[in-house]
């Protein structure tokens, strides 16, 4: 039986899907996304779009929020010769931080992050305005799992599912008129007095 997760496609974080979560609310974090059937994940707003799992979860990469880590904390898994890898201050997608990359650069997938040993990271940088040090150990055991925007393509993943996706309606915008007695712009039909003028604007 395929399963889906169930998009809010209302907003990101960053450029990380939000996924309906498993007791409520939403979240990034795909260990956290609440699965359905295909006939419960067709039984949505129109604004929650069905992922099969097994596309998101072939296209995901880990990730570290920066809300669920310590630095006093990793500091006690700092020891000589150990693995870590080094932030670097002032990247930011959504919650996730960025993470130096190799040879050069940056990345927000923690598999792709530089390690290198304490020592050689220290000679690097080991001040917050350069880098920070964490070790890899602790970021790996934090970091969850989650898609970006531009790793899926929902055509490509609904394409032998069957699954038609509706557009969402346009809502019909408020009539706009003037005020008679100022002339500024006013919702139509308005029962309330210009807030500028105090003009009866009833029709």
């Amino acid at each position: 039986m395929s399963l889906f997760y169930l998009q809010d496609s209302r907003s990101n974080t960053g450029d990380g899907l939000m996924f309906w979560a498993w007791g409520g609310g939403y979240t990034t974090n795909l260990d956290k996304a609440e699965l359905f059937t295909q006939e419960q994940a067709c039984d949505h707003r129109e604004t929650d779009i069905p992922w099969p799992k097994d596309y998101v979860d072939a296209r995901a990469h880990s990730g570290v929020d920066h809300q669920y880590i310590s630095l006093d904390e990793a500091r006690g898994q700092r020891s000589p010769g150990c693995t870590v890898v080094l932030q670097i201050p002032g990247h930011w997608n959504g919650n996730d931080f960025a993470l130096a990359h190799w040879p050069n650069g940056h990345t927000y997938r923690f598999e792709k992050a530089r390690r290198l040993t304490l020592e050689a990271a220290q000679t690097i940088g080991n001040t917050p305005e350069e880098a920070v040090i964490w070790p890899a150990a602790y970021l790996e055991a934090k970091a969850r799992r989650l898609v970006h925007k531009r790793d899926v393509d929902i055509k490509e993943a609904l394409a032998r599912t069957g699954i038609v996706l509706t557009k969402a309606k346009r809502r019909a915008p408020a009539s706009i008129q003037n005020c008679g007695g100022c002339g500024r712009f006013v919702s139509s039909p308005s029962y309330e007095d210009c807030r500028h003028c105090d003009h009866d604007n009833r029709p």
